[in-house]
């Protein structure tokens, strides 16, 4: 950060990283060098997390005590049945999911992805790995041509993945908060946006959401439209307390000023079942069917 000064000031006082990334980038008051160079910082924050994140999971039970096999077997029961293509979406940019699983993000499966589809099947998968998304016409091809034979099981990457490039090859990282803006501009990405909005314009949909935050005002939007037009019912896997999860929705102000009520108090209302857990509670690497488990079980069965 030595070599960018005024950024490092504003980080200093602005502690919303988000905010900062958007405000810079979008500003002509900074050098395009000086944005680059923030940029590639960024850029190896997240692969450092990202390997941190590989030797952790990596470890024996001992070391994450958790039993990926347990919790991939768990995201199976969301794979789709008959001619019906099953996914499941993620705003998580790591690449756990492309290493603990066999499953492939969707819109890769053609001969152009060779390369980056052996990377992950054979687990030599890192964030160095790049691929670039295709452009409106490549992703047409591949809808008409490959999308009918994908299979049962994907996962949908909303905000982007490390080591992926634009289809006019500048990185597709969504950071900051300008997220929609910069997801409509990525063809790839604004049609995960647009399957994500479809999955739940329907009746009586039932969204399991393990870990996300509900801070995604663009992803919100989406969830409260189905609240109210679809009677959308929400069931979460959260290590935060119900009741701090209940008074960020309902807007309440850590300074215990009155609440402002939000939107967002409508999520509250839609959750059906919170479990307060995490997947080490539910998932432990002895192998042990946890009550927990379970009981979210005896929920995703109810009619």
């Amino acid at each position: 950060m030595d070599k960018i000064p005024e950024i490092r000031k504003i980080l200093k006082k602005d502690f919303d990283f988000e905010s900062v990334y958007s405000s810079v980038k979008r500003s002509a008051a900074y050098e395009v060098s000086d944005k680059k160079i923030f940029e590639d910082i960024v850029l190896e924050s997240y692969s450092l997390m990202d390997n941190a994140l590989k030797n952790y999971s990596y470890g024996s039970y001992g070391k994450s005590n958790i039993n990926t096999g347990k919790v991939t077997q768990f995201l199976g029961q969301f794979a789709g049945t008959g001619s019906e293509v099953g996914a499941h979406f993620t705003l998580n940019q790591d690449l756990l999911i492309e290493r603990e699983t066999n499953a492939l993000p969707l819109g890769f499966r053609t001969p152009q992805n060779r390369d980056y589809i052996q990377s992950i099947q054979s687990k030599q998968i890192d964030s160095t790995t790049q691929i670039t998304l295709p452009d409106e016409q490549s992703l047409e091809d591949y809808k008409s041509k490959y999308l009918p034979s994908n299979g049962q099981h994907c996962f949908i990457k909303l905000h982007g993945s490390l080591g992926w490039l634009s289809h006019d090859g500048r990185s597709q990282l969504i950071l900051g908060t300008n997220k929609l803006e910069d997801i409509t501009k990525e063809p790839l990405l604004k049609w995960y946006f647009d399957i994500f909005k479809e999955a739940l314009s329907r009746d009586n949909v039932r969204l399991f959401v393990i870990g996300y935050s509900f801070r995604d005002a663009h992803v919100n939007d989406i969830i409260l439209k189905a609240i109210d037009e679809h009677k959308l019912e929400i069931y979460i896997i959260s290590s935060e307390q119900p009741e701090n999860f209940k008074d960020r929705m309902e807007g309440k102000k850590a300074s215990g000023n009155p609440y402002e009520v939000l939107d967002t108090l409508k999520i509250w209302d839609a959750v059906r079942s919170y479990f307060p857990y995490s997947l080490r509670d539910i998932f432990p690497g002895n192998a042990t069917e946890t009550g927990v488990f379970l009981d979210i079980q005896k929920n995703m069965s109810k009619a």
